[in-house]
């Protein structure tokens, strides 16, 4: 067992049977810190502001309870978008969608992504048929907000800001205001973050309508703000061929 995990199960959480074979057949058994902290008051309803560090296992705390809570309602691609998750950067967004997409083969829901790089139209007919899960960048949600016709919100129920400390630090601090005020108010929001700044106090006012339940799982250190066991390495490429390469590594 690895620092980062914890001797508590998948299999201790009120979860679906769905949700426990995608677990199961992707070797999932013990939750990390970040996982048995935050899955249950996320299944809860409550808002949650977490700090994690990256490759801490945050990206299953949202996804898990966020198919929970759409299987729970019966959400349909007529009812659009019930969960709306928010990364800094295409490479992140790409993950996330990637993991998703491998829960929900065993729900019956949807997913898309909205990133610069991918044609706009193919997200324009995604859009308006209607997908339960959108995960997407800020310019890029902000603009099929504004210029998607039928990109129907009114029935949100959870958003999420992930990585939201990046999400400021790489510019998207209006955009992401912006995008708040066009949101349905009556919502579950989730954010995570590696670590706390004044400006995400500010953001965390604007979009946690409630009183947040605060999660920290990040170690004393916060100048460490990288797993242990998450390697990292480059690739060089050309600008060109930057999005081929990086699909061939997430496959």
């Amino acid at each position: 067992m690895s620092e980062n995990q914890t001797n508590q199960k998948f299999t201790d959480l009120p979860l679906s049977k769905e949700t426990l074979a995608f677990l199961n057949e992707n070797g999932f058994d013990e939750m990390t810190e970040i996982q048995s902290k935050s899955i249950l008051p996320i299944l809860s309803g409550v808002d949650v502001l977490a700090s994690a560090k990256t490759g801490s296992g945050k990206t299953l705390s949202f996804l898990i309870p966020i198919v929970e809570h759409l299987k729970m309602l019966d959400f349909k691609d007529k009812h659009g978008t019930g969960a709306l998750i928010i990364a800094p950067t295409r490479e992140l967004a790409i993950q996330i969608f990637n993991v998703c997409s491998k829960l929900i083969k065993y729900h019956n829901l949807s997913v898309t992504i909205v990133i610069g790089g991918i044609n706009k139209k193919i997200e324009d007919e995604n859009l308006r048929k209607g997908c339960n899960i959108v995960i997407g960048t800020p310019g890029r949600l902000m603009d099929h907000l504004k210029n998607t016709a039928k990109f129907k919100i009114s029935n949100l129920k959870i958003l999420v800001l992930d990585e939201t400390d990046r999400i400021l630090d790489v510019g998207f601090e209006d955009e992401l205001k912006n995008i708040l005020k066009l949101l349905p108010e009556n919502r579950q929001t989730l954010m995570f973050s590696a670590t706390q700044t004044s400006k995400l106090e500010d953001i965390s006012r604007l979009s946690l309508k409630n009183k947040p339940l605060r999660i920290s799982a990040n170690p004393n250190n916060h100048d460490d703000l990288i797993c242990d066991n998450l390697n990292q390495f480059y690739i060089l490429s050309t600008e060109s061929k930057r999005l081929a390469v990086l699909y061939s590594i997430l496959k």
